[in-house]
């Protein structure tokens, strides 16, 4: 009798200590959980954001594109060369700033974002 309390004894305190480690490492997936699904949804919104700007942008280049079809630019800038190389160089402009500007923005999106080596 002593002999089946003793090894239920030590059979208890072995399944304790393996109850306190699964425990454990369930807390962990937990949070590496969490982790993630936070990470997602700020990838989430900062695509939402992109994709957003570049409705904006192909909209603003059909609207620009149609001006090009609508115009003969070749003759225009041959009789107001001033008028066409300020508007050029304007939009040259814009455009450039404007893709700066978005290169800022996709390379903010993984701020804050934690990177894990591979084992």
């Amino acid at each position: 009798m002593l002999l089946a309390l003793s090894f239920l004894w030590i059979q208890n305190s072995r399944l304790s200590s393996l109850n306190q480690a699964f425990e454990l490492r369930d807390q962990e997936q937990k949070a590496a959980i969490e982790s993630l699904q936070s990470d997602f949804k700020v990838q989430t919104e900062g695509l939402l954001a992109i994709q957003s700007r570049n409705q904006e942008i192909e909209a603003e280049m059909s609207r620009y594109l149609d001006i090009f079809k609508r115009h003969n630019l070749s003759k225009l800038a041959a009789a107001k060369p001033g008028l066409i190389e300020t508007r050029v160089n304007n939009g040259t402009k814009e455009v450039f700033e404007s893709i700066e500007q978005d290169s800022r923005n996709i390379d903010s999106l993984d701020d804050g974002l934690q990177l894990r080596a591979n084992p």
